[in-house]
């Protein structure tokens, strides 16, 4: 895929076991994320079964209040999750896909949908995906917001 193209994927169902943190929008505390970041990096040999040892994903959500992201390695099923960590499957879903280096990738695919008549499956996590070594930052992952079908 070549940077700031779009596509749309549908992903089958992933199990994730991670580090959580939720935030307050209005006051948002970029340490709590670092933090539990340092704290995924510290314990991820901690989780079984992983898929891809060469990155991690980091689903999310948001609302007008609270933010929520997930440091998780994707993993064969959720059986054996580390105390303090939790573990989850997100269901099969379409998304918006792109890896964006020079452009905010939120919105390439937020003009994306409007220009396709497609609409954000809020009720869903969007995901970022992150190869370890690479700085953090969204124009180094693959983003996947999750889109209505059918609609």
């Amino acid at each position: 895929m070549q940077n700031n193209q779009i596509e749309i994927v549908t992903l089958e169902a992933k199990h994730f076991v991670g580090v959580p943190v939720t935030n307050v929008f209005k006051r948002f505390d970029k340490g709590s994320i670092n933090e539990a970041n340092r704290l995924f990096l510290e314990r991820k040999i901690e989780i079984k079964r992983v898929l891809n040892e060469h990155q991690y994903v980091c689903p999310h959500f948001a609302n007008d209040v609270l933010f929520t992201y997930i440091y998780c390695m994707e993993v064969e099923n959720i059986e054996d999750i580390p105390k303090g960590m939790i573990g989850f499957t997100v269901d099969s879903q379409s998304y918006a896909k792109v890896r964006a280096v020079d452009q905010d990738p939120y919105v390439l695919i937020k003009t994306f949908l409007k220009e396709n008549d497609l609409k954000n499956n809020t009720l869903a996590l969007a995901l970022e995906v992150f190869k370890f070594g690479e700085e953090q930052h969204f124009n180094n992952a693959d983003i996947f917001v999750p889109i209505l079908q059918g609609e």
